[in-house]
């Protein structure tokens, strides 16, 4: 029976993508030990694998450390200074488990730097959309991208100088600039389609699309909908979700339509801060969003890809209001594809700005 270890790192939109995966490994009979924190263990051991909580990483990691993607070489750098204190402790784990092969989220160095120090083949979970270098050097990706790479230049270049420590250190080829928030693997796994990548033909043969498979939870309380009205869902996903302008212009301008309207605030607001609401709107902390769009006439969303992919997968029109860079990427192909419209909210910058 093929062993497997799975490093990752604790935040929603880059286990939930996985677990389909691992269920379906497990399935053919793929033993998964998946490195995790304690927060994520019963989602995981319902696909069937097995789970080791990590010695110095914290459920909370990205949040206690003020890393919300908008500058993503702070979180490079931030996910390579794990990388060195944890990596001996990884290293001894797999000489202990002796797996066939390494699995690791994109966004984990500390995966792809264990696979390559033992010599092991070598498998990249691409929980963000992998992109060739034609598509980043359009003129209006690059406008919308330089400022970004100029804001975080000087923890960009830390964290280069730091993987490159580690790869002289382990006699290995380090991750560059451009992979350290998107190691590749000698087979790259997608949950995405060449239909909605852009320029997916130009991406190397070893980039594989399996496709999107709605995230269900069985330990879901069944999401009950009665009304003959069109459902409007509305949600800023679970990292950037504090725009509580946002939500109350959403209150303002749906307020006694035609519509039932549900708001999801991901914990960060309690449905009480809201005061009376209309009699057609509805919020809640957190609801099974996989059930909610099912029965959705619209998805007004942050662009998160997670949540974009659940959006499309329900043949919802989107409406995207993105909160970062990375999201406003994904609105515009979302825009590209005639798949939604994009507005701008209070806390994104503008392309053309």
């Amino acid at each position: 029976m093929p062993k497997a270890l799975f490093f990752n790192v604790p935040a929603h939109g880059h286990i939930n993508p996985s677990l389909p995966l691992v269920a379906e490994l497990t399935r053919r009979g793929h033993e998964i030990i998946y490195f995790t924190t304690e927060n994520y263990r019963q989602r995981i051991e319902a696909t069937g694998a097995s789970v080791r909580v990590y010695d110095g990483v914290e459920g909370d990691y990205f949040e206690a450390r003020g890393l919300d993607g908008s500058i993503p070489q702070k979180a490079g750098l931030a996910l390579l200074t794990t990388t060195k204190t944890i990596l001996p402790a990884l290293l001894e784990a797999v000489n202990q488990t002796k797996p066939d092969y390494i699995l690791y989220d994109c966004m984990c160095p500390w995966g792809y730097f264990v696979a390559q120090i033992m010599r092991l083949p070598a498998v990249s979970s691409a929980s963000l959309m992998p992109l060739s270098p034609r598509v980043m050097l359009k003129w209006r990706v690059l406008r919308l991208f330089l400022p970004l790479l100029a804001k975080g230049f000087r923890a960009g270049n830390e964290a280069n100088h730091l993987s490159a420590e580690l790869g002289r250190q382990y006699n290995v080829q380090p991750l560059g600039m451009m992979q350290i928030m998107n190691a590749p693997g000698d087979l790259i796994i997608t949950y995405s389609s060449p239909e909605y990548v852009p320029l997916a033909d130009a991406l190397p043969g070893n980039v594989k699309f399996v496709g999107w498979t709605m995230l269900e939870n069985n330990a879901d309380e069944p999401f009950v909908y009665e009304s003959e009205r069109p459902l409007i869902y509305i949600s800023l996903g679970t990292v950037i979700n504090e725009n509580a302008s946002f939500f109350q212009m959403c209150i303002k301008a749906l307020a006694d339509t035609p519509y039932e309207v549900l708001i999801t605030t991901g914990g960060r607001f309690t449905p009480e801060q809201f005061g009376a609401l209309p009699a057609n709107i509805t919020i809640q902390s957190w609801v099974p969003q996989a059930q909610v769009l099912r029965r959705a006439a619209l998805f007004i969303t942050h662009g998160g890809l997670n949540s974009i992919h659940d959006g499309l997968h329900c043949d919802l029109p989107l409406l995207v209001v993105p909160q970062q860079t990375e999201q406003t990427f994904n609105a515009m192909r979302v825009v590209e594809l005639g798949a939604g419209v994009q507005i701008f909210g209070a806390l994104h910058e503008r392309p053309d700005a």
